[in-house]
Protein backbone atom coordinates (compact mmCIF):
# COMPACT_ATOMS: atom_id res chain seq x y z
CA UNK A 1 0.00 0.00 0.00
CA UNK A 2 1.32 3.45 -0.87
CA UNK A 3 0.34 7.04 -0.33
CA UNK A 4 0.25 9.32 -3.33
CA UNK A 5 1.53 12.80 -2.43
CA UNK A 6 0.28 15.88 -4.24
CA UNK A 7 3.46 16.11 -6.31
CA UNK A 8 2.80 12.71 -7.87
CA UNK A 9 5.61 10.89 -6.07
CA UNK A 10 5.15 7.79 -3.98
CA UNK A 11 6.13 7.11 -0.37
CA UNK A 12 5.89 3.83 1.53
CA UNK A 13 3.68 4.00 4.59
CA UNK A 14 5.89 1.33 6.21
CA UNK A 15 8.96 3.56 5.92
CA UNK A 16 7.05 6.52 7.27
CA UNK A 17 5.89 4.54 10.29
CA UNK A 18 9.38 3.25 11.08
CA UNK A 19 10.92 6.74 10.86
CA UNK A 20 8.30 8.17 13.20
CA UNK A 21 9.34 5.71 15.90
CA UNK A 22 13.05 6.45 15.61
CA UNK A 23 14.22 8.10 18.89
CA UNK A 24 15.38 11.68 18.75
CA UNK A 25 18.97 12.07 19.96
CA UNK A 26 19.98 15.22 21.79
CA UNK A 27 22.77 17.37 20.35
CA UNK A 28 25.39 18.00 23.02
CA UNK A 29 26.76 21.51 23.54
CA UNK A 30 30.48 21.88 22.88
CA UNK A 31 31.45 22.34 26.54
CA UNK A 32 29.43 19.29 27.60
CA UNK A 33 31.25 17.25 24.97
CA UNK A 34 34.59 18.58 26.21
CA UNK A 35 33.73 17.65 29.82
CA UNK A 36 32.59 14.15 28.81
CA UNK A 37 35.78 13.45 26.87
CA UNK A 38 38.06 14.73 29.62
CA UNK A 39 36.23 12.76 32.32
CA UNK A 40 36.34 9.57 30.26
CA UNK A 41 40.05 10.04 29.51
CA UNK A 42 40.76 10.58 33.21
CA UNK A 43 38.96 7.36 34.08
CA UNK A 44 40.95 5.46 31.45
CA UNK A 45 44.23 6.89 32.76
CA UNK A 46 43.31 5.91 36.33
CA UNK A 47 42.52 2.34 35.26
CA UNK A 48 45.80 2.04 33.39
CA UNK A 49 47.89 3.29 36.31
CA UNK A 50 46.49 0.89 38.90
CA UNK A 51 49.21 -1.33 40.45
CA UNK A 52 48.22 -4.39 38.42
CA UNK A 53 48.42 -2.57 35.08
CA UNK A 54 50.87 0.30 35.60
CA UNK A 55 53.91 0.67 33.33
CA UNK A 56 56.95 2.91 33.55
CA UNK A 57 55.96 5.63 31.09
CA UNK A 58 53.79 8.70 30.77
CA UNK A 59 50.28 7.23 31.22
CA UNK A 60 48.70 9.97 29.10
CA UNK A 61 50.67 8.91 26.04
CA UNK A 62 48.52 5.79 25.71
CA UNK A 63 45.19 7.60 26.02
CA UNK A 64 44.06 7.70 22.41
CA UNK A 65 40.97 9.59 21.33
CA UNK A 66 39.50 6.41 19.83
CA UNK A 67 39.61 4.81 23.30
CA UNK A 68 38.02 7.87 24.87
CA UNK A 69 35.19 7.93 22.34
CA UNK A 70 34.46 4.25 22.98
CA UNK A 71 34.38 4.94 26.73
CA UNK A 72 32.03 7.93 26.40
CA UNK A 73 29.65 6.09 24.08
CA UNK A 74 29.67 3.03 26.32
CA UNK A 75 28.72 5.12 29.35
CA UNK A 76 26.00 7.01 27.46
CA UNK A 77 24.29 4.42 25.25
CA UNK A 78 21.08 6.45 24.85
CA UNK A 79 22.83 9.62 23.72
CA UNK A 80 24.00 10.59 20.25
CA UNK A 81 27.25 8.77 19.50
CA UNK A 82 30.37 10.93 19.59
CA UNK A 83 32.78 10.66 16.68
CA UNK A 84 36.27 11.92 15.92
CA UNK A 85 34.61 14.93 14.30
CA UNK A 86 33.41 16.12 17.72
CA UNK A 87 36.95 15.72 19.05
CA UNK A 88 38.60 17.78 16.31
CA UNK A 89 36.08 20.58 16.77
CA UNK A 90 37.59 21.07 20.24
CA UNK A 91 41.26 20.07 19.95
CA UNK A 92 43.43 20.40 16.87
CA UNK A 93 45.39 17.22 17.59
CA UNK A 94 46.18 14.50 20.13
CA UNK A 95 48.97 16.53 21.74
CA UNK A 96 46.64 19.47 22.47
CA UNK A 97 44.15 17.06 24.00
CA UNK A 98 46.80 15.50 26.24
CA UNK A 99 47.94 18.92 27.47
CA UNK A 100 44.40 19.88 28.46
CA UNK A 101 43.83 16.47 30.00
CA UNK A 102 46.91 16.99 32.16
CA UNK A 103 45.57 20.36 33.33
CA UNK A 104 42.16 18.81 33.97
CA UNK A 105 43.65 16.12 36.20
CA UNK A 106 45.72 18.66 38.14
CA UNK A 107 42.69 20.92 38.62
CA UNK A 108 40.68 17.97 39.95
CA UNK A 109 43.14 17.47 42.82
CA UNK A 110 44.17 21.09 43.40
CA UNK A 111 42.29 21.38 46.71
CA UNK A 112 41.10 17.86 47.57
CA UNK A 113 38.72 17.99 50.52
CA UNK A 114 39.50 21.66 51.17
CA UNK A 115 35.90 22.50 52.01
CA UNK A 116 35.56 19.59 54.44
CA UNK A 117 38.90 20.34 56.10
CA UNK A 118 38.00 23.99 56.62
CA UNK A 119 34.58 23.08 58.02
CA UNK A 120 36.18 20.59 60.43
CA UNK A 121 38.80 23.11 61.56
CA UNK A 122 36.22 25.85 62.19
CA UNK A 123 34.02 23.43 64.11
CA UNK A 124 36.95 22.47 66.34
CA UNK A 125 37.85 26.13 66.90
CA UNK A 126 34.23 26.90 67.84
CA UNK A 127 34.34 24.01 70.34
CA UNK A 128 37.47 25.50 71.92
CA UNK A 129 39.68 22.48 71.20
CA UNK A 130 43.42 22.94 71.89
CA UNK A 131 45.43 23.99 68.81
CA UNK A 132 47.49 20.78 68.87
CA UNK A 133 44.33 18.68 68.75
CA UNK A 134 43.03 20.71 65.81
CA UNK A 135 46.24 20.19 63.85
CA UNK A 136 46.08 16.47 64.67
CA UNK A 137 42.51 16.05 63.46
CA UNK A 138 42.82 18.07 60.26
CA UNK A 139 46.06 16.33 59.26
CA UNK A 140 44.55 12.88 59.69
CA UNK A 141 41.23 13.84 58.05
CA UNK A 142 43.03 15.36 55.07
CA UNK A 143 45.11 12.20 54.67
CA UNK A 144 42.01 9.98 54.74
CA UNK A 145 40.20 12.03 52.10
CA UNK A 146 43.14 12.46 49.75
CA UNK A 147 44.25 8.83 49.99
CA UNK A 148 40.76 7.80 48.80
CA UNK A 149 41.14 9.87 45.61
CA UNK A 150 42.33 7.87 42.56
CA UNK A 151 42.77 11.19 40.71
CA UNK A 152 45.41 12.20 43.23
CA UNK A 153 47.52 9.10 42.66
CA UNK A 154 47.15 9.62 38.91
CA UNK A 155 48.39 13.21 39.29
CA UNK A 156 51.38 12.04 41.35
CA UNK A 157 52.26 9.53 38.64
CA UNK A 158 51.96 12.14 35.93
CA UNK A 159 54.13 14.55 37.90
CA UNK A 160 56.86 11.93 38.09
CA UNK A 161 56.67 10.55 34.55
CA UNK A 162 55.32 13.20 32.18
CA UNK A 163 57.58 15.81 30.51
CA UNK A 164 58.62 18.51 33.01
CA UNK A 165 57.40 21.49 30.98
CA UNK A 166 54.03 19.84 30.47
CA UNK A 167 53.67 19.18 34.20
CA UNK A 168 54.78 22.70 35.15
CA UNK A 169 52.26 24.33 32.83
CA UNK A 170 49.44 22.03 33.92
CA UNK A 171 50.09 22.64 37.62
CA UNK A 172 50.37 26.43 37.46
CA UNK A 173 46.71 27.30 38.12
CA UNK A 174 46.18 24.31 40.42
CA UNK A 175 49.16 25.29 42.58
CA UNK A 176 47.83 28.83 42.98
CA UNK A 177 44.47 27.51 44.16
CA UNK A 178 46.12 25.07 46.55
CA UNK A 179 48.41 27.67 48.10
CA UNK A 180 45.58 30.20 48.41
CA UNK A 181 43.21 27.78 50.15
CA UNK A 182 45.87 26.37 52.47
CA UNK A 183 47.30 29.81 53.28
CA UNK A 184 43.86 31.00 54.40
CA UNK A 185 43.31 28.04 56.72
CA UNK A 186 46.80 27.94 58.24
CA UNK A 187 46.80 31.70 58.86
CA UNK A 188 43.63 31.37 60.91
CA UNK A 189 44.88 28.33 62.83
CA UNK A 190 48.26 29.88 63.62
CA UNK A 191 46.51 32.96 64.96
CA UNK A 192 44.23 30.74 67.06
CA UNK A 193 47.30 28.91 68.39
CA UNK A 194 48.95 32.26 69.15
CA UNK A 195 51.83 31.48 66.81
CA UNK A 196 53.38 33.32 63.87
CA UNK A 197 55.77 32.36 61.10
CA UNK A 198 59.44 32.75 61.89
CA UNK A 199 61.00 35.82 60.30
CA UNK A 200 63.04 33.76 57.84
CA UNK A 201 60.12 31.54 56.76
CA UNK A 202 57.12 32.19 54.53
CA UNK A 203 53.69 30.61 54.40
CA UNK A 204 54.63 28.97 51.09
CA UNK A 205 57.61 27.34 52.82
CA UNK A 206 55.26 25.77 55.37
CA UNK A 207 52.61 24.80 52.80
CA UNK A 208 55.04 22.98 50.50
CA UNK A 209 56.70 21.25 53.45
CA UNK A 210 53.30 19.93 54.54
CA UNK A 211 52.52 18.92 50.96
CA UNK A 212 55.82 17.03 50.70
CA UNK A 213 55.06 15.24 53.96
CA UNK A 214 51.56 14.26 52.83
CA UNK A 215 52.67 13.08 49.38
CA UNK A 216 55.48 11.02 50.89
CA UNK A 217 53.13 9.23 53.27
CA UNK A 218 50.51 8.79 50.55
CA UNK A 219 53.00 7.03 48.30
CA UNK A 220 54.28 4.91 51.19
CA UNK A 221 50.73 3.97 52.15
CA UNK A 222 50.23 2.22 48.79
CA UNK A 223 52.60 -0.57 49.86
CA UNK A 224 52.71 -0.10 53.64
CA UNK A 225 49.38 1.45 54.72
CA UNK A 226 50.16 0.96 58.40
CA UNK A 227 53.23 3.24 58.47
CA UNK A 228 51.51 6.67 58.58
CA UNK A 229 48.86 5.30 60.97
CA UNK A 230 51.19 4.03 63.70
CA UNK A 231 50.34 5.71 66.99
CA UNK A 232 52.21 6.63 70.16
CA UNK A 233 50.96 6.05 73.70
CA UNK A 234 48.81 9.21 73.43
CA UNK A 235 47.06 8.03 70.27
CA UNK A 236 48.88 10.38 67.90
CA UNK A 237 49.63 8.92 64.49
CA UNK A 238 53.07 9.26 62.94
CA UNK A 239 51.55 11.51 60.29
CA UNK A 240 49.93 13.86 62.81
CA UNK A 241 53.11 14.10 64.89
CA UNK A 242 55.16 14.98 61.81
CA UNK A 243 52.54 17.53 60.70
CA UNK A 244 52.58 19.30 64.07
CA UNK A 245 56.37 19.13 64.08
CA UNK A 246 56.47 21.05 60.80
CA UNK A 247 54.05 23.69 62.09
CA UNK A 248 56.18 24.21 65.21
CA UNK A 249 59.45 24.20 63.24
CA UNK A 250 58.29 26.92 60.84
CA UNK A 251 56.53 29.10 63.43
CA UNK A 252 57.10 30.54 66.89
CA UNK A 253 54.90 31.65 69.81
CA UNK A 254 53.59 35.20 69.68
CA UNK A 255 55.09 37.17 72.59
CA UNK A 256 52.69 38.18 75.35
CA UNK A 257 53.35 41.86 74.72
CA UNK A 258 52.04 41.47 71.15
CA UNK A 259 48.43 40.83 72.19
CA UNK A 260 47.12 43.80 70.27
CA UNK A 261 49.18 44.64 67.18
CA UNK A 262 47.44 47.99 66.96
CA UNK A 263 48.19 48.99 70.52
CA UNK A 264 50.61 51.97 70.78
CA UNK A 265 54.04 51.07 72.12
Amino acid sequence: MVDIPKDGGTKSTRTQSTDSRRPLRRHRPREETRALLLAAATNLAIERTRPESAKLHNPLADIRISDVLIEVNRRNPDEKKLTTGAFYQIWQDQAAFQRELMSHVMDEIATPGAGQIQALAFELVADGEPPEEIFRQISEADFRWTSASPELFLALGLGALAPIDMVRDAQAAANERYVSATDHLLTILLRYARRRLKSDRTMEDLIWAIEALSVGYLLRSRTHPDIPKRTDDKGWSVLASAYLGLVNAFSEPIPDDADDPGKPS
